[in-house]
């Protein structure tokens, strides 16, 4: 199954430890979506990732080959259902193709700047992948808590 990874996930090095079988495909778009920061996590010590609807906004990431092993792995780590549940979306990749993939959504607790340590995580996914350099400077633009 195709998996679209925004945050954190989005590091190759992350991604390996969570999902050993996990395999890159490719970078996409998820337009009329925007990127924000819904829920607190203690272990990143500040709000991390999440999407919702935005007419004329784009959300960038990775698009991950997953097993059934590897999709259990993702559910533990993202507290499937109680913290984040699962949708199918429709992405258009780099190349102009049209995949519909496995997003994760959060249950939202609110709006949390991200921690230094984690907006670098996504930045360094981003940059690993070779998201625009719009977008990466989108995220180089966000407040962080520290």
């Amino acid at each position: 199954m195709l998996y679209f990874a925004y945050g954190s996930n989005m590091d190759s090095e992350q991604m390996r430890e969570r999902c050993p079988e996990s395999r890159f495909i490719t970078t996409a778009r998820l337009k009329d979506f925007r990127l924000v920061f819904s829920r607190w996590s203690e272990g990143w010590d500040g709000g991390v990732a999440d999407i919702e609807p935005s007419k004329g906004d784009v959300v960038e990431g990775v698009v991950y080959e997953i097993s059934a092993t590897d999709l259990a792995s993702l559910d533990s780590y993202e507290g499937y259902p109680l913290d984040y549940f699962r949708a199918y979306v429709t992405l258009e990749t780099s190349a102009g193709a049209e995949l519909t993939v496995i997003a994760y959504f959060a249950n939202p607790m609110g709006s949390f700047p991200p921690s230094r340590r984690y907006l670098g995580q996504l930045l360094k996914g981003a940059w690993e992948r070779g998201l625009s350099p719009e977008y990466i400077l989108f995220l180089e633009s966000i407040d962080t808590v520290d």
